[in-house]
């Protein structure tokens, strides 16, 4: 009979060591926006927004949107231009970092935009049904 404890303490070891070691990789300008994203995330998820943080990507993203399977995703990356700001890729203008309740309701503005724009498809059965 196998000890489960030694073999469950032998993979959370493995999982350390590798985490270790691909945090060593990451310079400090990755572990921080990371961190705003992070910080991000969980202020939308505490709105009920669905949250998926891809930081094995570089740059980091976040990716947001109301459901798991939602139509309306917005896809965010943290960066620094003379200060710490947001860029989404369907808004070309950066939403500051150091104002998190504002980047909440501006990216909640852009979702819901997102989700109550028509699709193109849907606009050209329309305009053939007239």
């Amino acid at each position: 009979m196998i000890d489960e404890s030694a073999v469950t303490l032998r993979l959370w070891g493995r999982r350390a060591r590798r985490f270790v070691r691909w945090f060593a990789t990451r310079d400090r300008q990755d572990r921080k926006a990371m961190w705003h994203l992070d910080r991000l995330a969980e202020a939308l998820a505490a709105q009920g927004w669905r949250t998926n943080r891809r930081f094995h990507v570089s740059p980091a993203t976040l990716r947001v949107g109301p459901t798991k399977h939602a139509p309306a995703i917005e896809e965010l990356s943290a960066t620094h231009f003379g200060r710490w700001v947001y860029l989404t890729r369907s808004n070309p203008q950066p939403i500051p970092c150091a104002d998190l309740d504002q980047a909440v309701t501006e990216v909640e503005r852009i979702l819901r935009g997102q989700l109550h724009e028509p699709s193109p498809g849907k606009a050209r059965r329309h305009e053939r049904q007239r």
